[in-house]
């Protein structure tokens, strides 16, 4: 009996059909990647994320800064990612892998700016978008309302150095309505709220400068002073040792400044050997600064150290001959006859 090829004709053909299908079912992604200048960025990771189906390709760019990803299935739409190091990352939403090579389906190009690849905005939860566009609103506040500011900061200075310390506060403080986010305005408070011998409030006016701009030196020296001024040597010389470590990456006269304050902190102090160790230091980063030569000789003469003494003092008056000074360090030179 001769048997039917029909049942595996339209198998044959039930099958081709399925390939057809799968087949048409695959397409591209692909795209270029460039810098700010038009040039092509090699070995950038290219991520490629189903947005409705947990889908996911990766492809890298090649010299050429170009990627192809011909396996990408067609169904829904995709997010493109575009990650390397030493760049800020970018994505594009909503592509469909096409299998056509040449349009613009399926093709998505990146430019990539250089800085720190921080989280993109599909990867930010609620919070953090809100956050965001508050910080933008802030940001925006304080761009308007920059030239006020500036205007009442300089007011505020006129007052300080008028002694005006009371008006001086009170355009600062009107200034910190406006932008609180200004190290240079809570200094300024600081320092009034010292002239008016108001140390808690100067202290927690600093500790605001310090906390926005921790990286600079002189506020840790102003807060260095007034701990001073308010007999706590310890706490001056930590934070003068902080602005000298800070200096030391800067101008080394900055640190000799500092250096030469937290002397003057000890010899007020009546701590002649620390004293002596800090004016030390401050002419090693110095040692052209006339007042430190003057202090360490008074500082040396009271500790038995003549001849050291009459040295600094000399040098004093070498740099100099008319300062305020030298009347004084002329007697004691001729006092001590070396």
């Amino acid at each position: 009996m001769k048997r039917s090829t029909r049942p595996f004709l339209l198998f044959t053909l039930f099958s081709s059909l399925l390939m057809t299908q799968a087949y048409a079912q695959v397409g591209n992604i692909r795209g270029k990647v460039t810098d700010a200048e038009g040039n092509p960025i090699e070995g950038v990771a290219i991520r490629i994320e189903g947005m409705e189906v947990a889908r996911k390709y990766k492809v890298e760019t090649d010299a050429k800064g170009e990627y192809y990803h011909g396996g990408v299935t067609r169904q829904g739409t995709y997010r493109v990612i575009a990650v390397k190091e030493g760049y800020q990352s970018a994505f594009a939403e909503g592509l469909q892998a096409t299998t056509d090579r040449r349009g613009t389906q399926g093709l998505v190009d990146f430019t990539l700016q250089r800085g720190l690849s921080g989280p993109l905005l599909f990867e930010l939860t609620d919070e953090q978008i809100e956050q965001m566009k508050a910080d933008a609103e802030n940001a925006d506040r304080r761009q308007k309302s920059a030239t006020e500011v500036r205007l009442n900061m300089d007011q505020g200075l006129q007052f300080f150095n008028q002694g005006e310390y009371e008006q001086a506060l009170a355009v600062f403080n009107a200034a910190l309505e406006l932008d609180d986010q200004q190290p240079a305005l809570w200094a300024n408070v600081g320092n009034s709220h010292s002239k008016l011998n108001q140390n808690e409030q100067a202290v927690e006016a600093y500790q605001k400068a310090i906390d926005l701009a921790p990286e600079d030196p002189t506020l840790y020296q102003n807060m260095g002073g007034l701990y001073a001024s308010m007999g706590d040597t310890e706490k001056a010389r930590e934070l003068y040792q902080k602005a000298v470590s800070l200096s030391a990456y800067g101008d080394p006269r900055d640190a000799a400044v500092n250096y030469y304050n937290m002397g003057v902190t000890f010899i007020n102090s009546g701590k002649s050997e620390e004293a002596i160790e800090a004016l030390d230091k401050a002419l090693e980063a110095d040692p052209e600064y006339a007042e430190a030569h003057y202090q360490l000789g008074i500082s040396m003469l009271g500790t038995g150290q003549m001849e050291e003494s009459a040295g600094h003092l000399k040098k004093y008056l070498e740099l100099t001959p008319e300062g305020p000074n030298a009347e004084v360090a002329r007697q004691l030179v001729e006092q001590l006859g070396l």
